[in-house]
C-alpha cells in the first residue's frame, strides 16, 4: 500500500508494505513438515488406542452423552469450561511468540508461563484429576487443589511487574470467582449446596481467565507492532 492509497482511504496511519508472496508448489510440499509431525504424533496415539485391550475403543472416541444414551446437552457447560481454558492457553502462547519475536522477554515469559499454568488447569479439568483420578492414586483432593493454588500464586508473584501493566482487575475478579468455586466445593459437603453454586462461579472464573489472556495478548501485540511501525510514537 502506498501513500496515495492512504490519502484515498483517508487513513492517516503509515502503511507497512506487504512482504508475503505466493508459495510455489515446491515450498508448499516443504511446508508439509509440521503437518507430517502432527499426523505422526496423532497416528501414534491412534495406534496405541487400537493396540490396547483394557478400554473399549468407543469409549475413547465417542462423547459421554452418546455412550450413556443421554441428551446431547449433557455436560455442555463443562465442555464450555474446557474451551475457555483452551482459548486462554492458546492466546497466551501466541502472545508469548509475538513478544519473543519483538524481544520483549519479560512479556514473553509472563505469557508463556501463563499458558503453561493454564494447560495444567486444563489437564485437571479434562481428567477430573483433583476429584476422581487423584484420589484413586491415593493423592488427596486437598493436595491437588493446594498444589494448583500454590502454582497460581507463584506465577502471579513471579510476574507481578508484568501483571501490573495489564488489565489486572479482570484477572483479580476471575481468580475471586474461581476461589469462590473452590470454597463452595468444600462447603457443599456440610451445607448441602447444589452443584450450581460450585460450578457457576467456576465457569465465570474460566471465562474471565480466558478474557484476561486474550486481551493481554492483544495489548502486548498492539504495543509490539506499534513500536515497529514506521514513525510510530514513542
Amino acid at each position: 500500500m502506498t501513500a496515495n492509497a492512504d490519502a484515498r482511504t483517508g487513513d492517516a496511519r503509515p502503511s507497512i508494505a506487504e512482504r508475503r508472496r505466493n508459495w510455489s508448489l515446491r515450498h508448499q510440499f516443504l511446508a508439509l513438515g509440521p503437518l507430517l509431525f502432527v499426523w505422526v504424533s496423532t497416528a501414534s496415539l491412534l495406534w496405541a488406542s487400537a493396540a490396547q485391550d483394557e478400554v473399549p475403543t468407543e469409549r475413547l472416541f465417542l462423547d459421554p452423552a452418546t455412550l450413556s444414551d443421554q441428551p446431547w446437552y449433557t455436560g455442555l457447560l463443562h465442555e464450555i469450561g474446557i474451551l475457555g481454558w483452551t482459548v486462554a492457553a492458546t492466546a497466551a502462547a501466541v502472545g508469548a511468540w509475538v513478544a519473543t519475536l519483538t524481544a520483549r522477554h519479560h512479556a514473553a515469559w509472563f505469557l508463556a508461563s501463563g499458558s503453561l499454568l493454564t494447560l495444567v488447569l486444563l489437564a485437571d479439568e479434562v481428567t477430573g484429576f483433583h476429584s476422581l483420578l487423584g484420589p484413586r492414586l491415593d493423592i488427596p483432593k486437598t493436595w491437588t487443589i493446594g498444589g494448583l493454588l500454590l502454582a497460581s500464586a507463584a506465577w502471579a508473584l513471579l510476574n507481578w511487574s508484568e501483571i501490573r501493566r495489564t488489565r489486572w482487575l479482570t484477572l483479580a475478579v476471575s481468580l475471586a470467582a474461581l476461589g469462590i468455586s473452590v470454597a463452595l466445593d468444600y462447603e457443599r459437603r456440610t451445607n448441602g449446596f447444589h452443584v450450581f453454586f460450585e460450578d457457576a462461579p467456576k465457569l465465570l472464573g474460566i471465562a474471565g481467565w480466558a478474557t484476561y489472556f486474550v486481551f493481554a495478548t492483544v495489548d502486548i501485540t498492539r504495543s509490539a507492532v506499534g513500536s515497529r511501525a514506521p514513525d510510530a510514537p514513542a
